[in-house]
């Protein structure tokens, strides 16, 4: 079997997961100036006996850092009209840091983690366990505390851009 180059590989991979559909997150730890957060699609529901999530954070971003420090994190599931929110935390407006938090309200749920207010659910969870791979990490958390926006649906990641259900019909 031929086996195409390692940048090949990684380019029709980047291809290949642009078509996974996938509801859009912002990841935030920290408080105060140490506050850091990353935009992310690598989310998912683990368990529900303990309700429980999965992140996967590239262990060289400052945001790895922070989850670990603070031993807690928030998933952030935005609302289709947060777009520029996904934006701001994926490095894309030139915000850094701690700044990437400042044009947006936030509140502490049970563990501390910043939790963006308007997002259409915050799940706040305290970590269980960690797995590092070369290069990210699979962070396991128990979820403490779940906080319901008012929007009614999710901001997706698809092909490159961002989409709404809301004007779509299920199947």
């Amino acid at each position: 079997m031929n086996t195409p180059p390692k940048n090949a590989l990684a380019d029709d991979f980047r291809a290949a997961m642009s078509k996974l559909a996938a509801t859009v997150n912002v990841i935030t730890a920290g408080d105060g100036e140490e506050r850091r957060g990353l935009t992310a699609t690598a989310v998912c529901s683990m368990s529900v006996t303990p309700p429980s999530m999965l992140v996967c954070v590239n262990r060289f971003g400052e945001a790895h850092k922070a989850i670990t420090s603070a031993g807690a994190f928030c998933v952030n599931i935005l609302a289709d009209d947060q777009g520029e929110t996904a934006m701001r935390f994926a490095g894309q407006t030139g915000d850094a840091g701690a700044c990437k938090f400042k044009p947006h309200g936030w509140t502490k749920l049970a563990t501390g983690a910043p939790a963006l207010d308007g997002a259409l659910v915050n799940v706040d969870c305290e970590i269980a366990s960690i797995s590092d791979t070369e290069s990210h990490s699979i962070i396991i958390g128990n979820v403490q505390a779940i906080r319901f926006g008012s929007a009614a649906s999710p901001l997706l990641h698809f092909e490159r851009n961002f989409y709404s259900l809301a004007s779509q019909s299920a199947l």
